[in-house]
């Protein structure tokens, strides 16, 4: 009974919270009589969400199926990559630097050089969304396979189990807490790649209906957007979460 009712607290109160928010735009906007071009009411983005429903969804397809993909290629790297150094001390001393070099370098930077490699378009897109949500999924795998209980690697070693038997049975799934908390931040990273790739070359996507919106000065569509954005941002986090979810019943916790 306690566990429900902390479920019905956690939804509930932010709900709560957020109607008293909306209500209190809607006052605002309403008692100062703000233009719609400056502030537009919650009613106002409603209405614009619903005129323009068509256009805004089929917009988010390239934005939710960019995200996707470069949010799954940077989990394969970043799993992949953190993995591969774990074996090789040498190799990590020699790779891991590197990475960390690379991350210091403000990403926004990095974009436009991206645009000329990959070009105009989906490929861009993908590859700045993918840069972008790799360090953090990369970092947290190797703090993960490095927090490994020491005395768990010895006993599997003490047992003639192979180095690649102790990674599976032992340091990977150590590693979990660690990955999943990688990729909640990953997700969202991937998210921010795309917009920012379709604020700069793009014809499609949320970001363009946003930057063309801006451009015609519709704020209320600009914010009907971000609405579905925020709205896919919380679906691709509560697919990181329920994955969590899954791989912790299966491992019996």
């Amino acid at each position: 009974m306690a566990g429900v009712i902390d479920r019905l607290r956690a939804a509930i109160l932010p709900t709560a919270f957020a109607l008293v928010l909306l209500l209190a735009w809607q006052a605002l906007v309403v008692i100062f009589q703000y233009p719609k071009v400056v502030l537009p009411s919650p009613t106002d983005i409603f209405h614009a969400l619903v005129a323009n429903f068509g256009t805004i969804c089929q917009q988010a397809v390239p934005t939710t199926r960019d995200t996707l993909a470069g949010f799954l290629l940077a989990t394969m790297l970043g799993v992949g990559i953190a993995s591969l150094l774990c074996f090789s001390r040498l190799l990590r001393d020699m790779v891991y630097p590197l990475v960390i070099l690379l991350q210091l370098v403000p990403k926004i930077a990095w974009t436009p050089l991206f645009i000329v490699w990959a070009g105009i378009g989906s490929p861009a897109r993908l590859t700045i969304a993918t840069f972008i949500a790799f360090f953090p999924i990369f970092i947290s795998m190797m703090a993960g396979l490095e927090a490994t209980d020491r005395s768990l690697v010895r006993l599997s070693t003490s047992l003639t189990a192979t180095t690649w038997r102790t990674f599976w049975l032992v340091r990977l799934p150590a590693s979990m807490p660690y990955l999943f908390a990688g990729l909640k931040i990953g997700v969202t990273l991937a998210v921010i790649g795309v917009i920012v790739a379709e604020f700069i070359s793009s014809s499609e996507g949320l970001g363009y209906l946003i930057l063309k919106s801006s451009a015609l000065l519709q704020t209320d569509l600009i914010l009907a957007a971000i609405v579905v954005l925020c709205l896919l941002g919380v679906g691709f986090y509560g697919l990181v979460h329920a994955g969590e979810r899954a791989i912790h019943r299966w491992q019996g916790e």
